[in-house]
């Protein structure tokens, strides 16, 4: 199976300083418990730095689609949104581009979103929480699994305070805390075999 993590910063793992940021830690997790892993599942880390849910919707199919091989399952696991508020795109946009991959990626494959996690700044924080929980919601409406990582992050202390470099990005102490709540996202742990 091939499973195609797509996304922004936070997905690519930017600010983490031992370059795994979560999606690394969950292969490692999942090779840990079960070896043949490391053969069996490629694991694809597709995220971009400050890629908005726009521009993701623009590239995705292009990009998992180099990663299909006859036969083979494909899967794909997305995370957007924190950038959104930073390129001042309209909610509306970034819902009608999430619609559109999710439904088309759900024809191809199973499909999961993950909400991003907060900001420093309660502005930006705000909008990234309002624009999770909005296409949490589309989600829920074309039965796609999601789960939004905003919300439990908001309220631990030290995932805000591992945000001090810029404000977005945690270190790696971050990174393991959002990795640690996404190995109870049931539909990921299936995927992954944690």
């Amino acid at each position: 199976m091939v499973i195609c993590f797509i996304g922004d910063s936070l997905t690519q793992g930017i600010g983490d300083e031992l370059s795994l940021g979560w999606v690394g830690r969950l292969a490692q997790a999942s090779f840990a418990i079960k070896p043949e892993h490391a053969r069996t599942l490629t694991l694809c880390n597709l995220g971009l730095r400050s890629d908005t849910s726009l521009r993701i919707a623009q590239r995705w199919r292009q990009e998992t689609d180099r990663r299909r091989r006859p036969g083979e399952e494909m899967a794909f696991v997305f995370s957007f949104g924190a950038a959104d508020h930073k390129f001042d795109l309209a909610l509306q946009d970034s819902l009608n581009a999430s619609r559109l991959l999710l439904l088309e990626a759900a024809s191809l494959g199973s499909t999961l979103y993950i909400a991003p996690p907060p900001a420093f700044e309660p502005g930006w924080s705000a909008h990234i929480r309002k624009l999770g929980q909005e296409v949490c919601g589309l989600c829920a409406g074309l039965g796609v699994p999601s789960f939004d990582l905003h919300a439990p992050l908001s309220g631990q202390a030290e995932y805000m305070a591992s945000l001090k470099a810029d404000g977005i990005h945690p270190d790696a102490a971050g990174y393991e805390r959002m990795a640690h709540l996404l190995r109870g996202f049931e539909p990921l742990a299936q995927l992954l075999g944690l």
